[in-house]
């Protein structure tokens, strides 16, 4: 049977004509259902600011899946939403585990979101590291709480044998929020799609600079889409980690967003990841 192509243009008018039609020939459940899935499926077409609540299964791997939820977008929380450079990094997690040092690791991830980097990390280098702390701004930490709870695998009160997985607030803008001593620090820092302001990228490399442990062995790990309009920010962040750490390994990659473009195609995104070391003191 030949398939049937549909033009893009054509569908929400499709949508808008079900959500508006009376439906009089159906039972009241049946047009209620009707109703919810055409509005649901026309909102996801306006864009991720109109996409309603859900909660969401992520495939990393043939052993994990992670479900977690996300809320309504309001105003600018964009953290309420998982992005494809997440999924990206999570999935590359595996390939990066020779960059996990050796000992009793702790892992603090900047700009947790929905926490799917900082859920993957604590299963995936579970054998190698004791505990992994999901940060974000007070808006975010609720939620990001509520999907550690809701995955067990990575729920320390349900599994002895994962790392311990918490969340706290980490406001980048606030430099009295560091560590009290070097024991404090962290010996792996991951990070993924942090830049939407011209101050993140200062904001971001001082964080890291306060919380990474300045050790040989320590790592900064970030993948960053490529996004047009935020070239010069790209470079800001780079020159600035540039100060202090030094990349030892690099690469780009491609991702699709969950969401379509207007011509009804997934979007396309292409990401570059990078892993960082302290550079020697002199």
């Amino acid at each position: 049977m030949q398939a049937v192509r549909v033009d893009p243009a054509g569908v929400p008018r499709y949508l808008t004509t079900i959500v508006a039609s009376s439906l009089n020939w159906l039972n009241e459940h049946e047009r209620e259902q009707i109703w919810e899935a055409a509005s649901v499926r026309l909102s996801e077409r306006s864009g991720r600011n109109a996409a309603p609540s859900m909660t969401r299964t992520f495939r990393i791997d043939h052993e994990l899946s992670l479900r977690l939820y996300e809320p309504s977008l309001t105003e600018d929380s964009l953290g309420l939403k998982t992005w494809t450079s997440s999924l990206l990094l999570s999935r590359r997690l595996k390939d990066l585990t020779h960059h996990v040092p050796d000992g009793e690791t702790r892992v603090l991830e900047l700009g947790s979101g929905t926490g799917l980097v900082g859920l993957a990390a604590a299963f995936i280098w579970r054998d190698l590291i004791t505990a992994v702390l999901l940060t974000d701004l007070p808006d975010i930490v609720p939620n990001l709480q509520a999907n550690i709870n809701q995955n067990p695998m990575t729920n320390s009160e349900k599994s002895t044998q994962m790392p311990r997985v918490h969340s706290r607030v980490l406001d980048w803008s606030d430099p009295s929020d560091m560590p009290h001593s070097d024991t404090d620090r962290y010996p792996l820092i991951v990070a993924a799609d942090p830049i939407y302001s011209t101050d993140h990228p200062r904001m971001l490399a001082d964080t890291v600079r306060r919380w990474l442990k300045p050790l040989p062995s320590s790592r900064f790990i970030v993948e960053l889409p490529l996004r047009q309009g935020y070239s010069k920010e790209r470079c800001d962040l780079k020159n600035r980690l540039e100060e202090f750490l030094t990349i030892v390994e690099e690469g780009e990659e491609i991702g699709f967003d969950d969401w379509e473009t207007a011509d009804g195609r997934p979007a396309e995104v292409e990401c570059w990841w990078s892993v960082w070391q302290p550079k020697p003191c002199n």
